[in-house]
């Protein structure tokens, strides 16, 4: 299934606009300003970070949790429940 099924209400859709020490500043579909929480793993690897700057030069949109705003794994996918 994929995230962007209105039915998935517990993602959000963001674009990554830059970061401050460990947080990710984002916007989301609706034009909100958030922060994006890496978790403990990701912040400290450092090709992590590398590419979080190349997702953030090229406009990509990402999912994230609703509740925690930490990024999904499984990116745009998630099992049938």
């Amino acid at each position: 299934m994929i995230i962007n099924d209105k039915k998935m209400n517990q993602y959000l859709e963001v674009q990554l606009i830059g970061h401050e020490d460990n947080k990710i500043k984002a916007r989301t579909s609706a034009g909100q300003y958030i922060f994006v929480y890496p978790t403990t793993e990701q912040t400290n690897d450092p090709l992590f970070w590398k590419c979080l700057k190349d997702i953030i030069n090229n406009k990509l949109w990402l999912p994230i949790t609703k509740q925690f705003h930490q990024l999904v794994a499984s990116d745009w996918l998630v099992t049938n429940a």
